[in-house]
């Protein structure tokens, strides 16, 4: 199958090379606090490309994102006990439950634009919250769930997981960049610079959103099953998580909201951050300042986030060299004529 040009421009091995360096690393490293470090970095690659779809290519920016996640986890910890198997084989199941809500939920709230869109997404989190919290008899309410042990020893023991989350971030990188090359993906684009437009031209608005929401969290939901085996135990408050949301769309600010490798980026930077910050400040909530003032920071200095601001960079340098090119070309031109 062909690779999707913004993957190619990088280079299809080189990328593959990266998967496979990655994916190597818990055989030859079982230090488990870098193998935890880099499985919630995948996590949030999967949870910024989801984000990506929609906010970066549709222009529908939600800070619900950690809702879908949460609904991923529930249903893969409600199935795995009540069957007894697996939540790593019922995890796929919770992406197709979160694209289920994505699917119920946007049909009504992709009515709404701008800032009216945020606040419902905000709205909609805690909803899912509090409906956790109240619905004792299926997801035991504020006492959570608690999942059976993973079977595997201990030098292994986060191994599996950081595997399943590695795959699921390289599957959310392939499809959004699939879907940026593709007529889909240009309708997205079209309805995030014009909507009203779009919709003259004959792109059905739509479906192309709701089906761009229900992409965007399939892979999430399939990753929160996963995350809530690896934690064993989730209850309404950690799986429903506005501070989540809030990290997943700073990750895909910070790398370049709209482009392919930007959530990718970002969440390579967010999440060794998140760790210092957490070893200064400690588990209480001053942590949250740091990401408040890089928010505030990206917001003034990056808006267009790290990937384009420096390939606008890049662009203006080229462009400069090749003018400075044409002009000593031109000088060198002159002084060979004949006077």
């Amino acid at each position: 199958m062909k690779a999707p040009s913004s993957l190619g421009r990088l280079g299809p091995w080189a990328v593959l090379a990266g998967i496979a360096l990655l994916a190597a690393l818990p055989a030859v490293m079982h230090n488990q606090y870098y193998q935890n470090m880099l499985l919630l970095t995948f996590l949030f690659c999967v949870l910024g490309n989801g984000w990506n779809i929609m906010a970066g290519y549709a222009g529908y920016v939600s800070l619900g994102q950690s809702a879908f996640l949460g609904i991923g986890a529930y249903t893969a910890a409600i199935l795995a006990v009540r069957w007894h198997v697996s939540p790593f084989l019922v995890a796929p199941l919770g992406g197709v439950a979160a694209a289920l809500f994505a699917l119920v939920v946007g049909l009504v709230v992709l009515r709404t634009r701008g800032h009216s869109f945020v606040i419902i997404t905000i709205a909609f989190l805690f909803i899912m919250q509090i409906v956790a919290l109240n619905w004792s008899g299926l997801t035991n309410g504020s006492t959570g769930i608690t999942l059976p042990l993973p079977p595997f020893h201990k030098p292994w023991q986060t191994a599996p997981f950081y595997w399943y989350m590695l795959a699921l971030a390289a599957l959310s990188l392939w499809m959004s960049a699939w879907i940026r090359r593709t007529k889909f993906g240009m309708g997205l684009i079209a309805i995030r610079e014009d909507e009203d437009k779009a919709g003259a031209v004959g792109i059905n608005t739509t479906i192309y959103k709701v089906t761009a929401f229900m992409a965007s969290v399939f892979l999430t939901g399939v990753a929160g099953g996963v995350y809530a085996y690896y934690l064993t135990f989730i209850d309404p408050i950690g799986m429903f998580s506005i501070l989540v949301s809030v990290q997943t769309v700073l990750a895909a600010m910070l790398g370049g909201r709209g482009t392919v490798w930007g959530p990718v980026l970002g969440a390579f930077i967010l999440e060794p951050l998140n760790e210092a910050s957490y070893a200064y400040f400690g588990s209480n909530q001053s942590h949250l300042i740091v990401f408040g003032v890089a928010m505030i920071l990206i917001v003034l200095f990056l808006p267009r986030g790290i990937i384009p601001t420096i390939g606008d960079w890049w662009t203006a340098r080229t462009a400069a060299v090749r003018a400075a090119s044409g002009r000593a070309q031109a000088a060198a031109a002159g002084e060979g004529d004949p006077a």
